[in-house]
């Protein structure tokens, strides 16, 4: 029963939401912050060790500082090679301005953010909402202002800036740590205590973001509608830190204190591997490394999670995408290409080195690929083999795969004469083969890898 009554109120979250309240909402909300913060302090186990400053954004402002930390972040080139990426692998339409979807979809969705540069909390002046959801938005954000006091949240993400699964991964526990954290704070103001005991509640509270994302909630707001309706790479993505990363947060809760989570901190999960599989973090299994030879246009590691993206955005069903990336072990993707292939992705060439805990982790992989290949390939499969696939597209390039014991080799895009080579290339990469331990500790109760070990 007291599970029950905590899911009926984590469920109300997404109602409140679109409820109407007082127009001046923001003030009386930033009033009582101090309130707010001394709880969630409480809660979460972290003293506030200086003030926190806190402010009120307008749509415009937001936007503003949303073009303004994306410039910070990295260079017009980089965002530009990264976008060329993507839509070389059909993660999003080669029409699509990404960089303009995203500036929009941010502004639209942020009620509040802390800015670890700044070290100052703001509350978007968004439509008037429900005081509860508005307290649990503000708690959401103290607790990022309890981190970077704490653990220095600029410097703790900076560490892995050029590798996309670990920044990832670290995201995901800096927002899981949040969800969590508002979780328990709406919990405590209802006279309950945490729910991470049952494995029942962390289901259906992810399962309601996923219907709410997918646009399936009644109360939706516009912005939820808006997200809906984006790419499946960019909802998945923005969504992931939330909803992957509360369910890493809630293993390591489960009969534990926060104190489980700040070591986190200390020995932070390096993949989305590790945050979908708490037990493989317990355990400390590494992924491989992969490294391409310089020269490529712009370089990647995708992690456990784009890969399930990866498969999803190109037709295969959620659970077997789900599953066959959960034997991932390491990967490097690449673009390369001439002077206009940035520009014109259409002309680029992707490749990559993909490694799995073990051969038939490899050959699950390898079948979904097929169904994903076939719809990434806008052509016909001349070569069908039990060991290499190869599409002839209409416009006379090819997409190739090639598997070997347990690694997988793609190339996408390659002109109908240069595939082969771009294919051997890739076997050439350099590995350095993670550790993997023989025997994973069980987590706290019951969260385990949804594909046993092998």
């Amino acid at each position: 029963m007291r599970a029950l009554l905590a899911f009926a109120a984590l469920a109300s979250i997404t109602a409140c939401r679109s409820a109407h309240a007082d127009d001046d909402w923001t003030a009386k909300l930033v009033a009582r912050a101090d309130q707010i913060s001394t709880k969630a302090a409480k809660l979460r186990g972290l003293a506030v060790i200086k003030p926190i400053a806190k402010g009120v954004m307008t749509d415009a402002q937001l936007r503003a500082r949303i073009v303004e930390s994306m410039d910070q972040d990295s260079t017009p080139a980089e965002r530009a090679a990264e976008t060329a990426m993507a839509k070389r692998w059909g993660l999003i339409p080669m029409r699509t301005d990404l960089e303009a979807l995203m500036i929009d979809l941010l502004t639209e969705q942020i009620a509040g953010f802390y800015d670890p540069k700044e070290g100052k909390l703001y509350v978007s002046a968004k439509p008037a909402t429900d005081d509860n959801w508005a307290d649990m938005i503000m708690a959401h954000e103290l607790t990022h202002a309890l981190q970077d006091q704490h653990f220095g949240l600029e410097k703790w993400m900076a560490a892995v800036k050029d590798n996309a699964d670990s920044s990832a991964a670290r995201q995901a526990l800096v927002e899981g740590d949040g969800v969590a954290l508002m979780i328990e704070y709406l919990l405590a103001e209802q006279g309950m205590g945490p729910p991470w005991e049952h494995d029942e509640i962390v289901r259906l509270m992810t399962g309601t973001m996923d219907a709410a994302v997918a646009g399936g909630d009644a109360h939706a707001t516009a912005g939820a509608e808006q997200l809906a309706a984006a790419p499946l790479a960019v909802r998945e993505g923005m969504i992931f830190p939330y909803q992957a990363g509360v369910g890493f947060v809630a293993a390591l809760r489960r009969g534990q204190t926060w104190g489980t989570v700040d070591a986190a901190y200390a020995r932070p999960p390096v993949s989305t591997e590790q945050i979908l599989h708490p037990a493989l973090y317990l355990a400390g299994e590494q992924p491989d490394v992969i490294t391409a030879p310089p020269g490529a246009l712009h370089t990647g590691v995708w992690g456990e999670e784009g890969w399930r993206v990866f498969l999803r955005a190109h037709g295969v069903g959620a659970e077997k995408a789900a599953s066959a990336a959960a034997g991932w072990g390491g990967d490097r993707v690449i673009l390369t290409g001439g002077p206009q292939a940035i520009a014109s992705p259409g002309r680029a060439t992707g490749v990559a080195m993909t490694t799995w805990d073990a051969p038939v982790d490899a050959l699950e992989f390898w079948g979904a690929l097929s169904s994903a290949l076939d719809g990434l390939a806008v052509g016909s499969q001349v070569i069908a083999e039990p060991q290499r696939m190869v599409w002839l597209e209409i416009d006379g390039r090819v997409t190739a795969a090639e598997l070997r014991d347990r690694q997988v080799a793609i190339v996408t895009g390659a002109s109908a004469l240069g595939w082969p080579t771009a294919l051997a290339d890739a076997w050439t990469w350099k590995i350095a083969w993670g550790d993997r331990p023989a025997a994973a500790p069980a987590p706290p109760a019951s969260a385990t890898k949804a594909k046993a070990r092998r």
